[in-house]
This record gives C-alpha cells, sequence and structure tokens, in this order.
C-alpha cells in the first residue's frame, strides 16, 4: 500500500512539474534573433540585387554573351559560341528561374506583406518591380506565365500571350504610381538600393518604365494617348539623377559584375566589337575612348562578331588576338560602376522616337530637342563633354525618315553597357543595321531565348502552347513587337 502511494505521489508530482514547465512555453521560447513576423521592406534590396546581376552578369549572362555581345557592342577573342548563337542551355534555365523564384515571386510577397502593413507607398514599389520581372521575361521569353505564375495551388501554370503580358504588366506600372503618389506608408531607406527610400523618384520610375512598356509594343496597338498623358502628367525622369541605377562596392562578390568577370576573374577575352567603333569613329565620337580601351599598340581596334569554326580564334593572320583587339576601357571595368535598370538618357530617346511618330505633340522639332537632350544625358553618364559633338551638322537631323535613323542609332550607342537592353531595344528598332556573326550558326541575330529545358519536363501542355503562339521555340522565332 506504501509503494502505491509513493508511486501515485511521484505522477502528481510530474504532472505538477510537468503542467509548470508548459506554462507560457511559447513566450519563453522564442528566438529574438529570428523573428516569426517579417517585414516587407526586407525583400526589396534582395530582388533589386538579385535582378541587377542577372541584367549585368557576363560570362553566359543576359548582360555579357546574350546580351551586350547580341547587340554588337562587345565581342570576344576565345571561346564565343554564344556570341555564334550556340548558348548554354543551362544559363538560360538559371534567367528564368531566378527572375520568377527570386524577383517575381518576392515582390509579390512584398506586395503581400506590405498590404498587411498598411503601406501603400511600399506596395507601389513592389508592383514596379513586379512589372520589371514580367516584362523581362516577355522580352527575353516571348510567352510565359503570367496571371496563374505565382500562384502557389497551381504547380502547371499556363503561359499568357505576349499582349496579355505586356497589358498586365503596363497595369502594375499604373498601379504602382498611385500607390508612390499616395503619401500612405513609407519606403525604408536602408533596403532600398536605387533611391534610398525616396518615394517621389519611384514614382517617376513607374511612369518611365510604363512609357517604355509602351514603346515597345507600339508596333501592336495605338499607344498614343497613354503615352501624352504620361508626358502630360509631368511625373517623369528629368535628370540623370533620376536614372534607376544600383550601386556596387569596391571588392568582390559585391563589384559590378563586369568587374568580376573580367578583371577579377581575368576574363579578358571580352573586347570591343567593330560595329562599334566603325560607326562611333565615323562620328567623332569621344565617347569611344571611354567605352574601349587601347590595344597594346596604343589604338582602339575592335573584332567583328563571329568566327571561331572553322577559324580558330585567337587568330594571328586575322589580327583578333588578346593583345590587338580593344578591352572595355577603365571607366566600365570599374567595380563601382552602377547597374542602370532605366536612365533618363534613355527616356529622352524614347520621347524624341514617340514625337516623331507622332505618338505624342510636338513632331521632329520637338524630337530633335528630345534626342539632343538623350545624347547630353549619356555624356554626362561618361564623364564626357558633348559640346563639340552637338554642334556636328551630321548629328542633327530635319526629316522624319532621318531622325528615326539616327534617333536608333544613339539610343543603341547610349544603351553601352547595359547589354539586354541594348538587345532588346535593337530587336525592336534594327537600328543601327547590324550584321549576323561571321561562321554563326544561325543566319540572323537571335530575337529570343529558348524556353527552360525544365519546361517540357514539368509544363509540357502549356510549354508546347506558347511555342506554338511564336512558331516553336527558336532563337529566331519572331516576338509580337518586333
Amino acid at each position: 500500500m506504501k509503494r502505491i502511494k509513493k508511486i501515485l505521489f511521484a505522477l502528481f508530482s510530474l504532472a505538477l512539474i510537468t503542467s509548470s514547465c508548459d506554462k507560457d512555453f511559447e513566450e519563453l521560447n522564442q528566438d529574438p534573433n529570428n523573428s516569426t513576423a517579417l517585414p516587407a521592406h526586407l525583400l526589396l534590396g534582395s530582388s533589386q540585387r538579385i535582378y541587377t546581376n542577372v541584367l549585368y552578369g557576363v560570362l553566359g549572362g543576359t548582360g555579357g554573351d546574350m546580351g551586350a555581345i547580341w547587340a554588337q557592342h562587345m565581342t570576344k577573342v576565345q571561346y564565343n559560341d554564344e556570341e555564334r548563337y550556340v548558348p548554354r542551355r543551362g544559363v538560360i534555365d538559371n534567367i528564368y528561374n531566378s527572375i520568377y523564384s527570386n524577383v517575381a515571386s518576392e515582390t509579390n510577397a512584398m506586395y503581400n506583406l506590405a498590404a498587411e502593413e498598411e503601406n501603400q507607398v511600399l506596395q507601389g514599389a513592389a508592383l514596379v518591380m513586379k512589372g520589371v520581372a514580367f516584362q523581362t521575361l516577355a522580352e527575353l521569353y516571348g510567352p510565359v506565365p503570367f496571371t496563374e505564375a505565382l500562384d502557389q495551388t497551381i504547380l502547371k501554370p499556363a503561359y499568357d500571350d505576349e499582349a496579355t503580358v505586356f497589358e498586365g504588366v503596363i497595369d502594375l506600372y499604373t498601379q504602382a504610381a498611385g500607390l508612390l503618389g499616395s503619401g500612405n506608408g513609407s519606403i525604408e531607406a536602408t533596403s532600398d538600393l536605387y533611391y534610398g527610400g525616396d518615394a517621389s523618384q519611384w514614382r517617376k520610375l513607374a511612369n518611365s518604365l510604363k512609357f517604355r512598356a509602351l514603346m515597345r509594343i507600339s508596333s501592336t496597338r495605338d499607344v498614343s494617348s497613354e503615352l501624352q498623358a504620361l508626358v502630360n502628367g509631368g511625373q517623369l525622369f528629368t535628370s540623370n539623377a533620376d536614372n534607376a541605377q544600383l550601386p556596387y562596392l569596391e571588392a568582390s562578390p559585391d563589384a559590378n559584375p563586369f568587374y568580376e568577370t573580367i578583371v577579377f576573374g581575368s576574363r579578358l577575352e571580352y573586347k570591343i566589337n567593330s560595329a562599334l567603333t566603325d560607326l562611333m569613329e565615323s562620328l567623332n565620337d569621344p565617347r569611344l575612348e571611354v567605352y574601349a580601351g587601347e590595344n597594346v599598340d596604343g589604338d582602339i581596334v575592335g573584332k567583328p562578331s563571329g568566327y571561331g569554326s572553322p577559324t580558330t580564334l585567337p587568330n594571328e593572320d586575322l589580327g583578333y588576338t588578346y593583345a590587338n583587339i580593344s578591352g572595355l576601357g577603365d571607366f566600365y571595368l570599374d567595380p563601382t560602376l552602377p547597374g542602370v535598370l532605366m536612365s533618363y538618357s534613355q527616356l529622352n530617346f524614347l520621347m524624341a522616337e514617340a514625337a516623331n511618330e507622332g505618338y505624342i505633340s510636338g513632331g521632329t522639332t520637338q524630337a530633335l530637342e528630345y534626342y539632343m537632350e538623350g545624347i547630353q544625358a549619356s555624356f554626362d553618364f561618361n564623364g564626357v563633354d558633348a559640346s563639340t559633338y552637338l554642334a556636328q551638322t551630321d548629328i542633327s537631323f530635319s526629316s522624319q525618315a532621318e531622325a528615326r535613323t539616327k534617333i536608333g542609332q544613339q539610343e543603341w550607342l547610349a544603351l553601352f553597357g547595359q547589354g539586354f537592353e541594348a538587345w532588346t531595344e535593337w530587336r525592336r528598332t534594327k537600328l543601327p543595321a547590324l550584321s549576323p556573326a561571321i561562321e554563326g550558326a544561325l543566319n540572323q541575330i537571335p530575337s529570343r531565348y529558348y524556353y527552360p529545358t525544365t519546361e517540357v519536363s514539368l509544363n509540357k501542355d502549356n510549354y508546347d502552347s506558347g511555342a506554338q503562339r511564336i512558331g516553336g521555340d527558336e532563337l529566331t522565332s519572331a516576338l509580337f513587337w518586333q
């Protein structure tokens, strides 16, 4: 009997101890260094950084091998499969996956968290980045998942046609501008790598990106009233101080990807294209000495796109060697060179084109003013005096046809260093006239990327539908705005 009492007493004591240990257990065992509620603003900087690194990636990346080289700003004297239109499929897969998972998805989450915080201004910034992500995907691949893309309950999202994606993106920019101008909420300065929390700058960015998106599809529908409304609204970039750009730091791995690959990584095969040097020399353009470095003889020499099969590279007979062909200039190999999302210079060229084509008021006369301002802004960014250059009669224009050509050429020149954007605008305007790579695997410059290899196995029916819309999953399939 005594033994039974002892057992009962022991069990009762254990129950009391257990009850005491469980009291306020959740409160006592929370790690103060691991918050269960994520502040929305913490997702902004990472999405900006990852997106910019995708754009400026050099080795096999969008900004280098499949951007600046396909736009014929750059060339290579060795290891130039991409230059010959034989891209690495794994790189294409990574670009697609990174933009979806690290930019579109993250900024969608940021928007929802900011809504819970009742922070409309931060919601606006989230929509800008979400729009940028989906516009880039549509411009790289064509039809892509959009309306069903971020629904976690849908494992095989449908591919929306390009028009649907672009209209959705334009709407995102419109919503963003309204939220950013609401005055309700704020953007944490330390989390914003573009503007340090300045909502007014973000509002200008939303509207300027909308202008660019509308110009991108201007051959597919009437965009005049929307473009004119943006001009009338006055909330667009007004100087280089408005440029959306991400600052890089001095040391790897936080330096500009051009520096990281070419200088820090010793990939010196990246050189200047002769299509660029030829045009700039014909225009007496002093930016050439900023864009390009000197070769071993102290000259600036470019190489045309291509060669490599069957003609070997480097090639002493042709002069296409590491020593003889110019690399990038020091300005573009600076580790702190910012990564530009959109510039005041580009906006001016787009506005010049819009005026020249009659999409906005002013005609060719106003187009000339925007055009000259675009050149000036590019020179200022590159630290070069533009006065002598702008005074040349060959730089100006007086007719719509002449303006169309010169605006396209000057935008292409000003987009040096922004490989993806340079290739994308060239795909739209086809200015300046460029020839396909010599000994290329294709007889034309690519118009898009392949879809990721994983889509064939993971989302085949929708992949087939998307590919069918553009005539097949080929590098040369035309997108609807081209």
